[in-house]
């Protein structure tokens, strides 16, 4: 088959919703009865189908209105991800204030990301995107003091 710019886009579209897909099922494969757990699970993998979404933009493989929807429901889905963890009645803790917080984070820069691509605005996508790795590590990092082995 002969691939021309109207195929190209088509692929690359249909490729960036596919990578999609899968984040999707994977982070609702995350099952666990520990609420902080899941939703960390669920956060971190909105952040890296956030991350791959703005490469995809960024390297003109995936349009704006693709880039932009599915940074507005990543977006949603860490608010929510938040809100989960902060309806659970389990116990107040430094940690689990700082998992709700790099949640929020991430949720800020992947609105910020839209708005980026939204605006065609290069610079303020890079920003978010270096933002939204910055408060994936500050995740990993919540997660791993969250669960560490109590003394």
């Amino acid at each position: 088959m002969l691939l021309t710019a109207g195929n190209v886009k088509d692929y690359r579209y249909r490729l960036c919703r596919s990578y999609l897909l899968l984040s999707i099922l994977a982070f609702t494969a995350c099952s666990s009865s520990e609420p902080v757990e899941q939703q960390s699970k669920i956060a971190a993998s909105a952040s890296q189908t956030a991350a791959m979404v703005l490469d995809a933009w960024t390297a003109a493989a995936a349009p704006s209105s693709y880039a932009s929807a599915t940074l507005q429901s990543t977006a949603e889905t860490l608010a929510e991800a938040a809100r989960q963890i902060q309806s659970h009645n389990s116990p107040e803790s430094p940690n689990r204030r700082a998992v709700m917080t790099a949640i929020g984070r991430l949720s800020t820069a992947a609105k910020l990301a839209q708005v980026g691509v939204k605006a065609d605005d290069p610079r303020q996508v890079s920003q978010a995107r270096q933002d939204l790795r910055a408060a994936a590590n500050d995740l990993a990092v919540a997660y791993a003091r969250y669960f560490a082995p109590k003394p």
